[in-house]
């Protein structure tokens, strides 16, 4: 996908910011146009329609966005309706979205909840009837030693 594949009215009305490869910036963006990285950038990101992060590109920080689109490097918090780890992307972190696409090769170590999610996990349940067989036997016999 282009660097401008997703754009719309409001993202050709704002323009674009660019971060060049070689340049870094540290500090904060707030923009409702798109915003492409092939540098570097530390601190915040609000409002973007639009963040592409390239192949050189490397993000850490905070970012709220409609859309992200990862090539490089991100490592952060994310707050994003649509989020695509494309094949050299790499995320670390904490996400927020409504979609995630990760494409093969394409890396996300962190946590990632879907907004809006009514899903809940069952789990914690399970591992408490686990626990409870694998100590029973546990607790009879130190309770058996206890009364010898």
């Amino acid at each position: 996908m282009g660097i401008f594949g997703k754009a719309n009215k409001r993202t050709v009305k704002n323009g674009a910011t660019v971060i060049a490869h070689g340049t870094c910036i540290i500090g904060g963006i707030t923009t409702e146009g798109s915003v492409h990285i092939d540098g570097k950038f530390e601190g915040v990101i609000l409002e973007a329609d639009l963040i592409s992060i390239g192949k050189t590109g490397e993000v850490i920080g905070d970012i709220k966005a409609n859309n992200l689109i990862v090539s490089g490097l991100l490592d952060g918090k994310i707050d994003c309706n649509q989020v695509q780890i494309l094949s050299e992307g790499k995320v670390i972190g904490n996400m927020k979205y409504n979609e995630l696409i990760i494409e093969e090769d394409g890396k996300f170590e962190g946590q990632g909840i879907r907004k809006g999610s009514n899903l809940t996990s069952k789990y914690d349940e399970v591992e408490n009837k686990i626990n409870n067989i694998i100590l029973s036997p546990a607790q009879q016999i130190k309770h058996e030693s206890n009364n010898s």
